[in-house]
């Protein structure tokens, strides 16, 4: 019985071990050109959506101002006030690896910004990532970022760009490890059945 249990636990995490990675751009659709930024409610990119904890909303900006953060494409801001979630549409686990962050401008240049991760089981997995300045600077996560369904920024005064997630993805060797696992339970299933008669 202990088996199974292990094997029952086992497969569902069998297709992570293989994954594919992403990077969210924020670049569009719609494309926000330099010079430009609109507050939106929500974006879509790679099946990842990032919604608004506020009726504010967020920033898709352009860029093309000095005073404020520019790598010359487009990226989201949270203003005073704002707040973030994100995940896929579709339910897909998915795991964090990096993100590049920036202050929000040359007045509000230190940021500060909070991520809360939901785990698959109910919990939940938590970082502050700080910094100063304009320019973008990458951070990655550790390996407890993993098998999130999705993702919290409570606080603002931010900018924020190149999300870089690993999903799922099940190969040849993911289905086969599947299908060993699954033969094996099926195995010994009939076996204890044999014992018995």
């Amino acid at each position: 019985m202990r088996f199974r249990i292990i094997l029952l636990s086992v497969l569902p995490f069998v297709s992570t071990i293989c994954s594919a990675q992403g990077t969210i751009t924020f670049d569009g659709p719609p494309i926000i050109p330099r010079g430009n930024a609109d507050v939106v409610q929500f974006y879509s990119e790679i099946g990842m959506l990032f919604q608004s904890g506020t009726s504010d909303g967020f920033i898709r900006q352009g860029g093309g101002y000095p005073q404020i953060p520019d790598n010359g494409t487009a990226y989201i801001q949270a203003s005073a006030g704002d707040s973030l979630s994100f995940g896929f549409s579709s339910g897909a686990y998915f795991n964090m690896v990096s993100v590049d962050l920036a202050g929000y401008s040359t007045v509000v240049p230190n940021f500060s910004v909070t991520f809360v991760g939901n785990l698959y089981n109910g919990g939940t997995v938590s970082t502050t990532l700080s910094g100063n300045g304009i320019n973008f600077q990458t951070f990655n996560f550790g390996p407890e970022w993993t098998g999130l369904t999705s993702v919290e920024i409570p606080n603002d005064a931010w900018s924020l760009d190149n999300l870089v997630v690993t999903v799922p993805e099940p190969t040849a060797w993911a289905f086969t490890l599947t299908a060993i696992c699954a033969f094996t339970l099926l195995r010994n299933s009939i076996y204890r059945r044999d014992r018995r008669d």
